[in-house]
């Protein structure tokens, strides 16, 4: 096991962590019955809900590069 595979296994159990933390976007009673609400739908993320959604962000960027560097490392 090399460093760019260290880093790799890291930055997964990392991005793991993010998405089991973030909140679920849609609600179950309304998948089932097909109802909408556009109450929320506009909100914009803040606080815990940003750094969640940005962090995702960085570490799903981060795991592409690093898979990348493995296989052609």
């Amino acid at each position: 096991m090399n460093f760019v595979d260290v880093l790799l296994l890291i930055d997964a159990m990392i991005l793991i962590m993010f998405v089991a933390l973030q909140e679920s976007k849609g609600d179950l009673g309304e998948a089932l019955t097909g109802a909408t609400s556009e109450l929320f739908k506009n909100q914009k993320e803040r606080g815990i809900e940003l750094f969640l959604s940005r962090g995702t962000f960085v570490t799903v960027i981060l795991f592409i590069v690093f898979a990348l560097l493995r296989h052609y490392v």
